[in-house]
């Protein structure tokens, strides 16, 4: 969420910290991620050939047909929530959901505070760096290269085979291939599903570069025909969006999406 909380954020301000529950794979994460993300996808949530999961420019489903039980399409994750450390901060603690759920025991605020890349409001560019910094209530936020770096520069720091890729471009539902065989998706839309406009303007390095509000970023982690469920990093729960109304907010924000996966494998 991006500078107007909704006043319900009062109370979750008083219950959601920098800490966070671990997952039950703290340790042996590379071999844990193999484990968990299967060979092949069922034959009953639509058969994918894993190498089409590697290239995130490819197509990975013509018609995704989500199983009439969501049960068998929903990523076990815990949730996380921004406040009151990271106001601005729904992109790196989406991240740090993700990392929780592959093994690795970071805290929000250490990946915010040394791996995310940072500047000045209206001196760098969003594309490339956090506009601001998510402690403070006055900043803006990034898209997927910069969540990319700051999960590439935590992972590598770990000596980790997991690597992010951005897979941005992907229809919504060519993101459900990946949620299929357990693999949570970064997704950037709007908060609430709420339709977004254009607000301020920098100009930087000779470019004119325009903000989208209000900007979110949340973990998509199931679905089915009608919905989608989301870890909000606003609320600190799990949530489900229309999945109309979340399409529509994906595609807002220019359908960006990231996943953390074997480097080099399927």
């Amino acid at each position: 969420m991006k500078k107007i909380l909704p006043l319900i954020m009062l109370a979750i301000v008083l219950v959601c910290g920098c800490s966070h529950g671990k997952t039950n794979a703290v340790k042996e994460n590379d071999r844990i991620y193999e484990e968990m993300v299967p060979s092949s996808i069922d034959n009953t949530t639509n058969t994918l050939i894993n190498e089409n999961i590697s290239d995130g420019s490819k197509s990975l489903s013509e018609n995704v047909v989500a199983p009439k039980n969501t049960q068998n399409n929903m990523i076990d994750i815990e949730p996380l929530c921004q406040y009151p450390e990271l106001p601005t901060g729904c992109e790196v603690t989406s991240l740090t959901a993700v990392l929780n759920f592959y093994g690795f025991p970071c805290d929000k605020c250490d990946i915010s505070d040394n791996y995310l890349e940072k500047g000045d409001v209206g001196t760098v560019n969003f594309r490339e760096y956090f506009e601001g910094d998510p402690r403070d209530s006055s900043s803006y936020g990034c898209y997927a290269p910069v969540i990319v770096n700051a999960a590439n520069k935590y992972l590598s720091s770990n000596n980790s085979k997991l690597k992010a890729i951005d897979i941005s471009g992907n229809n919504l539902d060519q993101l459900f291939s990946y949620i299929n065989i357990n693999i949570p998706v970064i997704v950037w839309g709007t908060q609430d599903c709420q339709e977004g406009h254009y607000s301020v303007t920098w100009y930087v390095n000779g470019e004119e570069l325009t903000w989208f509000t209000p900007e979110h970023c949340m973990v998509l982690i199931g679905y089915d025909t009608e919905s989608v469920w989301v870890v909000d990093p606003i609320y600190g729960d799990i949530r489900s969006y229309p999945i109309d109304a979340f399409a529509r907010s994906y595609n807002s924000l220019f359908k960006q999406a990231v996943v953390i996966k074997l480097d080099g494998g399927n």
